[in-house]
């Protein structure tokens, strides 16, 4: 993996005590290390302007993109790398439901399915990740890869994000995965399968064996909100920064993958990056 410029920022202590969520810095931080030596170096992560991550609170919004959550996993560690700091991520109810496993998760950073938490997380100035559009993003085919589409918190009517970023006054932070989707190639969904036996979804693949695409993790500047915290009752307004947010996070994933050349060995234009759009 490529080494993370550095930020200058002061790590946070591994060993500090269990919050209330029961989350664990020195466990996540062992968990980390093994991720990093594993993980991220079989599929040769590389970080890209890992310094638009705020010091403070933020909200890191991505769209999951693969059928397995490769991109959290990878970005997890890789924010932790570049910035000595512990995201907590939001997962899917479902992790909620594995009995020693959510405890694990719980313990390494996850919020699972707790919207309540995500605000009082950013209050106290952590950084929060999340996929708003959920488990139905890793249902694309291969041939609708890096789309966004109105998934769950992306559509009209919904954006839990926006209403979280409004009322705290984070800034959300657009995270591009690419690289995830060419992993294990999804061809369909069997959901009678799915449904049999629990789980969001049932894919049928490509490749059950994970293929060595190259991952970059590119961060894009962060978007202040330019609505006050009142606005997070007003679900027009929500509607229309929620399309916003959207709009950048597609661009933003667009260009890295422009930049790309090549999937399983790839290269990297560093080029000027576009101007974003002012909201």
């Amino acid at each position: 993996m490529d080494a993370p410029r550095g930020t200058g920022r002061a790590p946070e202590v591994a060993g500090s005590p269990a919050d209330s969520g029961g989350f664990d810095p020195a466990l996540a931080k062992r968990v980390f290390s093994v991720l990093a030596q594993t993980v991220l170096r079989y599929f040769r992560v590389r970080v890209l302007d890992a310094g638009h991550v705020p010091q403070g609170r933020a909200l890191l919004v991505g769209c999951h993109s693969g059928v397995f959550a490769w991109d959290a996993t990878c970005l997890i560690v890789a924010v932790h790398q570049a910035t000595g700091r512990f995201t907590r991520n939001v997962g899917d109810r479902f992790f909620g439901t594995l009995g020693p496993v959510t405890d694990f998760l719980r313990r390494t950073g996850v919020v699972i399915g707790e919207r309540g938490a995500v605000e009082e997380l950013l209050a106290r100035d952590q950084l929060v990740l999340l996929f708003p559009g959920g488990a139905d993003d890793m249902l694309r085919p291969i041939w609708r890869r890096y789309r966004l589409a109105a998934n769950h918190g992306l559509k009209d009517g919904r954006g839990g994000y926006v209403k979280a970023a409004l009322r705290t006054r984070s800034p959300v932070v657009p995270v591009a995965c690419i690289g995830t989707e060419e992993i294990h190639i999804m061809l369909g969904n069997v959901p009678s399968i799915a449904r049999l036996i629990g789980t969001p979804f049932f894919p049928i693949v490509a490749s059950p064996l994970p293929l060595p695409a190259r991952i970059y993790l590119r961060f894009g500047p962060p978007i202040h909100l330019p609505e006050p915290p009142a606005a997070a009752d007003d679900q027009p307004t929500v509607d229309r920064l929620n399309r916003m947010v959207q709009g950048r996070l597609q661009a933003l994933i667009d260009d890295t993958r422009r930049r790309r050349r090549g999937i399983y060995w790839s290269s990297y234009d560093e080029g000027p990056a576009p101007r974003a759009a002012t909201p």
